[in-house]
């Protein structure tokens, strides 16, 4: 078996991470496991941030990377991709947040099963939230159109304006969309237990197979601090002719923002973090796929 490095992005609760950690640490072919943190807590103290050292340093295959500056998911990610790329040289790079727990011992084994039968570039496994039983992975089935990516940048500008007013309608508003979501998953239930190809994964837990690792320098391009990057990965690749696989024989736990909500003080905070974060990555997305 090839060496796998998984890049874990800790925010947050050192509780979170360390579940996850141990989750990875129980599965088999340990020897073959290189484990990366990036440490992307800006508003950390330093005597937190030795704590989080101190918990791994009796382990060699643990490596703990700071980010010294907010750049948010994809700029964290990258840094560690590229240590496990070109410092490490791994053949798999498994790329998640620290709210993910792995439940398959051989999940390795099983990974690399998968990669043969379907080969590909990204390999998504099946997401599952813990609170509510949905499966998180495919994002979505086909990339965002100019169209929907302009549209969703005028929304949440529009959102913003008038924020102080509005934000406990749109809140309301996307908790509704949240169950409607929901209740159509699982009236899908047969989608989520085939393979399914050519889709957007779920940024959650992302593994890149030795064919994107050998000629990608990076894995997120262009940055955004957070959201739209699976939509902007997903056109990367099918512009590349690369391969996207949603494989449900491969199954992780989530905890979904776990670590993210607490360090808001309020749903109104983090909801205008949201709007914010989106519009500006929207908008990157749209500039990408139509050259402007």
């Amino acid at each position: 078996m090839e060496t796998i490095g998984f890049v874990i992005l800790h925010y947050g609760d050192r509780e979170i991470t360390d579940t996850c950690v141990r989750s990875i640490l129980k599965m088999k072919e340990q020897e073959q496991i290189r484990i990366i943190i990036v440490d992307n807590d800006i508003g950390k103290t330093e005597d937190e941030r030795r704590k989080l050292k101190e918990t791994y340093s009796d382990n060699s295959r643990i490596t703990i990377l700071k980010v010294r500056s907010g750049g948010g998911f994809s700029q964290a990610n990258n840094l560690g991709y590229q240590f496990a790329r070109e410092k490490l040289q791994v053949s798999f790079i498994i790329v998640l947040n620290n709210d993910i727990e792995f439940i398959q011992e051989d999940f390795l084994g099983r990974m690399e099963r998968s990669y043969q039968e379907n080969p590909c570039h990204v390999l998504g496994p099946d997401i599952v939230r813990v609170d509510s039983g949905e499966h998180q992975n495919p994002l979505d089935t086909r990339i965002r159109t100019a169209e929907e990516a302009a549209y969703t940048v005028r929304m949440n500008c529009m959102a913003l304006r008038f924020y102080p007013v509005i934000w406990p309608i749109i809140l309301k508003k996307l908790k509704k969309e949240e169950r409607e979501k929901l209740c159509r998953k699982k009236a899908r239930g047969e989608f989520y237990r085939e393979v399914q190809k050519d889709i957007v994964p779920f940024g959650a837990c992302l593994i890149f197979t030795p064919q994107f690792v050998k000629r990608e320098k990076l894995a997120f391009y262009p940055e955004t601090q957070f959201f739209y990057e699976e939509y902007i990965l997903a056109y990367r690749c099918r512009k590349k002719g690369y391969r996207t696989v949603f494989d449900p024989s491969l199954k992780v736990l989530h905890e979904s923002g776990a670590a993210t909500a607490k360090s808001f003080r309020s749903e109104k905070t983090r909801l205008r973090f949201m709007l914010e974060r989106t519009a500006e990555a929207a908008q990157i997305y749209l500039t990408m796929i139509t050259g402007g």
